[in-house]
């Protein structure tokens, strides 16, 4: 399927947005036929609405071409109509883990670049094989149901920020075929090249896979499949979570016992994480996972068995029990 405008326009439709009111959004142009082809369709799309488009380069420093490339986009997107181009740098990168922590960096620098121009909306240009490939590397991490669901179309950053990414049912072969077409200029990222990065290895890899009939469509439906079950499931464990709550504040929890393990244990244990978000707002890692499936399991354990849970601290929470009170308590640690 190629890409065209009025796809796009369709694809838009189907992200479900109210754009009444929004005069300016922002998307993250990195100078690769992706991002660059996004961009160009956003401009189509918002000029037709009034719509002030913020393109975002991030100069990470990690290459010495970056900056350059930076610049180079800016000179591309200068005859474009309504958009205005910014550069965003990294000012210290990381010694390890290089990819994962520059990723970090260019979110949280768009992020608040978006937070000081009332932008509420950040445009990514994440597509199908990019899908695939978050998939393959979230298995190999051994992820759960919502790790496996892949990346959302619209996705919650903070609570004044959306990344949306309306690309994703269309492949890499789709955009340079689009690119082309339209005379879109790019740049290639030679770190896509890089085999010491984990998902070059992963996009080889995939050759492979795809003799087997596992290819990034078959992928991508395999992850929207999951995070429709992933949807039902988070309805599911906050209408137990809002029920079972007796009392809540920004420092303690508590929730009826015997409204929460009366749930099967996916749902306990999404309750508990429900209960730790609320606790730790903000904190950059949840505790890992192996510990807090522990938790759930003692948990029940303990209530089967009519045995005393042992109280316990996880990711700075103290989690008890009171059978007689039948409640389940949370509590920030002093």
């Amino acid at each position: 399927m190629g890409v065209t405008s009025e796809k796009f326009d369709f694809e838009m439709q189907k992200l479900r947005l109210d754009w009444s009111g929004v005069d300016v959004i922002a998307v993250a142009v990195s100078g690769g036929p992706d991002s660059m082809a996004l961009c160009r369709m956003l401009v189509g799309w918002a000029e037709k609405r009034r719509i002030t488009v913020h393109a975002l380069s991030v100069d990470h420093g990690l290459r010495t071409e970056a900056a350059e490339e930076a610049a180079q986009v800016g000179v591309w997107l200068a005859d474009w109509p309504g958009v205005k181009h910014h550069i965003l740098r990294w000012e210290n990168p990381a010694d390890t883990a290089i990819q994962e922590e520059a990723r970090k960096a260019r979110y949280r620098l768009m992020a608040e670049y978006c937070r000081v121009h009332d932008i509420s909306c950040l445009f990514l240009a994440h597509h199908r094989d990019d899908q695939a490939e978050t998939v393959l590397f979230r298995l190999a991490k051994g992820s759960g149901l919502d790790g496996l669901s892949g990346m959302q179309s619209v996705q919650a950053y903070d609570e004044n920020l959306s990344l949306v990414r309306p690309l994703l049912g269309w492949g890499k072969d789709d955009i340079l075929t689009y690119c082309a077409a339209e005379h879109v200029p790019y740049v290639e990222d030679p770190s896509n090249e890089n085999p010491d990065y984990a998902r070059v290895r992963l996009r080889r890899a995939r050759t492979v896979l795809e003799e087997e009939g596992l290819s990034a469509k078959r992928l991508s439906v395999t992850a929207q499949r999951l995070a429709r079950a992933r949807k039902a499931l988070q309805e599911l464990t906050l209408r137990v979570y809002k029920q079972a709550t007796l009392k809540k504040d920004t420092k303690h929890i508590v929730l009826k016992l015997s409204d929460v393990i009366a749930q099967p244990e996916e749902i306990v244990l999404r309750c508990v994480l429900l209960g730790l978000a609320d606790l730790r707002s903000g904190a950059d890692y949840a505790p890992r996972m192996e510990r807090i499936e522990a938790l759930v399991s003692d948990l029940l354990t303990a209530q089967n068995r009519s045995e005393a849970f042992r109280k316990r601290t996880l990711g700075g929470v103290v989690f008890s029990c009171d059978s007689g009170m039948d409640v389940l308590q949370m509590e920030l640690e002093n």
